[in-house]
């Protein structure tokens, strides 16, 4: 273990001939052990060729033959593992792992629980781990019923919300571990926590999404019932009449079958571009196009539906005006603002559309006479899925989606859709689209 021949240690004294280090002096050593019979402690020595060597020592007195008994056992490789482990999680930066002693206050405290928790060791080690609970569980016993539960049964893993230094709430992932001497008595636990804030968080999303993506097919349902049902009740009159009747009833009937269908057809489309964009696979044209005729175009579709309580009034721009984008999808978010207009002023008045040039856009400005969007409501509505509950809106159909699709059709061509203004008088929605060079 030394190095050294039998014959170059006899006669040496130990401590000088292994440059022993004791874990306090080599004096109170052999106190102790002249004392009492018996001592052990690490000690640290060096081999004949100058390596150190960390040694378990055991020794024991013979006192009617007056030497000492030293075992020592070699522990170098141990201590260095240790050493390791310590370093390693000491300098782990995504896990907080500390020690606790067995009534659950902090003995150790790693560089990834400064980073989670915010406290320095010398803030945090003495103190129990209670105070990263939240009030909510402090009250409900939560971290002494963890503490139990993983000294019955030796671990114990939790999710919850756990609180900084600053007071901010993280969403946290623990593991708890009781560890015992070989006697079996507790000597304290290990805790690896790991904040999952944005997994959690992800998690949550995607619940709401699921939730959302039910409501939203209960409303596509109910949507496509709408029209389907004026389809085939004027299917069923054209059965039952003369040439005459069928005459009568076709010109009468043609402007709300038209109108009908082009919602049906609307609301496919949203379908499919939603469908498209939540998979990944939606592609958008970059041409060239004048977007005050594309506007006009839709202009004039909406007004074909012959609605009487509402007027539309265009003011184009004064001369062309070229973007570059995809000029269907534009159609797309022109249909949605009209009809949206329409649907939230059921009492009617004028819808003006206007064409105009702002820095590095083209835009389009969509302003109605209606109920307007509450504040809270606000923030909310380019949301998908989204429809607010109100008293005065509740026969407005609608799924929630035209202007989450919209806002992204547009974003997609390098432009952009914001609400204007709201209030009681209306709302106003405007569409940017990227100039193109001259």
């Amino acid at each position: 273990m030394y190095g050294y021949s039998r014959e170059e240690a006899i006669g040496q004294i130990s401590s000088e001939l292994l440059q022993t280090r004791y874990p306090a002096s080599g004096e109170s050593a052999y106190e102790e052990v002249v004392g009492t019979g018996l001592w052990s402690g690490q000690l640290i020595q060096r081999r004949k060729d100058g390596t150190e060597v960390h040694v378990d020592g055991r020794w024991v007195l013979d006192a009617e033959a007056r030497t000492i008994v030293e075992v020592n056992r070699e522990i170098t490789e141990q201590v260095e593992l240790a050493e390791r482990f310590q370093l390693l999680v000491e300098n782990i930066k995504d896990y907080a792992i500390f020690l606790l002693d067995p009534g659950g206050r902090i003995s150790s405290w790693n560089d990834g629980a400064v980073r989670i928790n915010g406290y320095s060791a010398d803030e945090v080690v003495g103190r129990h781990l209670s105070i990263f609970y939240t009030p909510e569980d402090i009250a409900e016993g939560r971290p002494q019923r963890n503490l139990a539960e993983a000294a019955k049964n030796g671990q114990v893993t939790d999710e919850g919300w756990r609180v900084r230094k600053d007071g901010s709430r993280y969403f946290a992932s623990v593991v708890l571990t009781a560890f015992r001497d070989s006697a079996g008595n507790l000597r304290g636990f290990a805790k690896v926590t790991q904040d999952v804030t944005a997994r959690q968080e992800e998690r949550r999303r995607l619940l709401e999404l699921e939730r959302s993506k039910s409501t939203f097919l209960n409303l596509v349902a109910h949507e496509l019932r709408s029209p389907l049902t004026v389809l085939r009740g004027y299917l069923s009159l054209f059965r039952d009449l003369d040439e005459d009747g069928r005459r009568a009833l076709e010109a009468r009937s043609l402007p709300a079958l038209e109108a009908k269908t082009q919602e049906m057809s609307r609301l496919v489309d949203q379908m499919v571009e939603v469908a498209r964009l939540e998979e990944g696979s939606l592609r958008m044209q970059s041409d060239r196009f004048d977007l005050g005729t594309v506007t006009e175009q839709s202009v004039e579709v909406t007004r074909a539906l012959d609605d009487p309580i509402h007027r539309i009034v265009f003011e184009p721009f004064a001369q062309e005006l070229n973007v570059i984008g995809d000029d269907d999808r534009v159609r797309i978010i022109l249909g949605n603002l009209l009809s949206n207009a329409m649907k939230f002023s059921p009492t009617g008045g004028d819808i003006t559309v206007t064409v105009d040039r702002v820095v590095g856009f083209g835009q389009v400005t969509v302003a109605d006479q209606g109920v307007g969007i509450k504040l809270e409501n606000q923030i909310k509505l380019f949301n998908r899925y989204t429809r607010f509950e109100r008293d005065d809106l509740q026969h407005v159909p609608g799924t929630g989606m035209g202007l989450y699709l919209s806002r992204e059709l547009a974003r997609r061509q390098g432009g952009e859709l914001r609400l204007l203004w709201s209030g009681p008088g209306g709302s106003a929605f405007a569409l940017q689209v990227p100039l193109a060079e001259a």
